[in-house]
């Protein structure tokens, strides 16, 4: 065997393969930067796709309503349905249909309207006819119902009927994909609302009202002088009633339906009063909103929120309740809900989402575009009412600047060139 002295020298020089524990660090701390970067841009590609298919599924819906003008020359009534003097919650819908509702066969959903316009079969509550306040407040689950082949009649109970199948359809065009709210205790939730003014006082119930033991238009001229938005709760309106111009008029808005969480653009503040209360101070609850979380209100102070189970912002597409799809242009988008008597009333009620620094609004021309929270919305402190004087008397232009303007139609403001 011959020794070669330069094989051990060689065998120094070998390299091997893999990481030090030091490089792998470093391989691994630069991966983790890489992803701190790149996730908020990925998580704001993600929003802004969800904001782009929130904005289509609210014009799909005014698509729909102007469809339905197109075949009926009127706008989907919104507080609509059947009634009886014994105002019973299981054989009629008691005029509390949204215009989500009559819309339905007009975006492709004929399958739910069919169930609807048709009798229905399934279960019905106790052997007991519920109050309309009550039934609404119980909100029972159907495994509590009694009778499993109660025959429903054509256009459904009261919208808050959980045991009535057709009222928990989610319907897919009527959600916005960035609102995470699913489920119990709401039925099917909607994210758009019909606008109804720049006006609070008497938009709970409308021009057909139950007084008395029957029903009547009793509210006609309270409508006459408060009914100020595209849309008026129990009574007929067109486009031809738009004199305002449909491109300046607001028609629907997003709405952020509940989490459950306190949020004051979700839950109502209740029992603030009318007079004295939200008709004379459209600001008068934002003192219960909690200084150290702004968008909350403070379960330390003196706000009472309703109790009640299924009472959140828009936890039923069918009903025409303020709360669940309606809503009003006195304070400005995102801003709190503040109503005069119960959750089942009104009061400041406007727009809201999950998106930054605004929401979605759709024109009466069908334009969708996105308005910010910092509209110019004036500086009253109170809103048009029936016997209102000076500048709240009714057929005044609207006290709370653009935001008010946009949301009346024959109110002959001038807006000028806002989007």
């Amino acid at each position: 065997m011959v020794f070669n002295p330069l094989e051990k020298t060689m065998n120094h020089r070998r390299y091997h393969n893999g990481f030090t524990l030091l490089e792998l660090l470093v391989v691994v701390g630069v991966i983790g930067i890489l992803v701190g970067l790149l996730l908020p841009a990925v998580q704001a590609s993600r929003e802004a796709a969800r904001r782009m298919s929130c904005s289509n599924n609210l014009q799909q819906v005014a698509l729909g309503v102007a469809q339905y003008h197109d075949a009926f020359t009127i706008l989907p009534p919104h507080g609509t349905g059947t009634f009886n003097n014994a105002n019973d919650p299981a054989a009629t819908n008691q005029f509390r249909l949204s215009f989500l509702v009559s819309i339905t066969p007009f975006l492709g959903k004929t399958s739910v309207w069919k169930s609807i316009s048709d009798e229905w079969v399934g279960p019905v509550p106790g052997s007991d006819v519920l109050g309309e306040e009550e039934f609404d407040d119980m909100m029972m689950d159907v495994d509590e119902l009694s009778d499993p082949q109660h025959r429903y009649p054509s256009m459904g109970p009261v919208p808050s009927m959980q045991s009535y199948g057709p009222w928990d359809d989610e319907v897919p065009t009527y959600r916005c994909p960035s609102d995470p709210g699913i489920g119990s205790p709401a039925l099917g939730r909607t994210n758009y609302a019909a606008c109804l003014g720049d006006a609070i006082e008497g938009l709970d119930e409308g021009l057909w009202r139950y007084q008395d033991s029957q029903w009547s238009p009793s509210g006609e001229a309270q409508m006459r002088a408060t009914g100020r938005g595209m849309f008026v709760p129990r009574m007929v309106t067109s486009f031809d009633d738009v004199t305002d111009g449909l491109s300046t008029t607001i028609m629907i808005g997003e709405i952020a339906t509940d989490l459950g969480d306190k949020d004051i653009r979700t839950v109502p503040s209740i029992q603030n009063g009318w007079g004295g209360g939200v008709l004379d101070d459209i600001q008068i609850c934002r003192s219960q909103i909690d200084p150290e979380r702004p968008r909350f209100w403070n379960a330390r102070g003196s706000v009472q929120l309703s109790s009640i189970r299924g009472q959140g912002r828009g936890y039923r597409w069918a009903d025409a309740m303020p709360l669940m799809s309606g809503f009003n242009t006195t304070l400005p988008p995102n801003t709190q809900l503040c109503f005069g008597g119960d959750s089942t009333t009104i009061g400041t009620l406007t727009v809201s989402s999950r998106h930054q620094g605004g929401g979605h609004v759709a024109m009466g021309d069908g334009s969708v575009v996105f308005l910010t929270d910092s509209i110019e919305a004036g500086a009253a402190k109170g809103s048009v009412t029936l016997n209102g004087q000076d500048a709240l008397s009714p057929g005044s232009p609207s006290p709370f600047g653009l935001w008010g303007a946009l949301g009346t139609r024959n109110q002959n403001e001038l807006v000028g060139e806002v989007f």
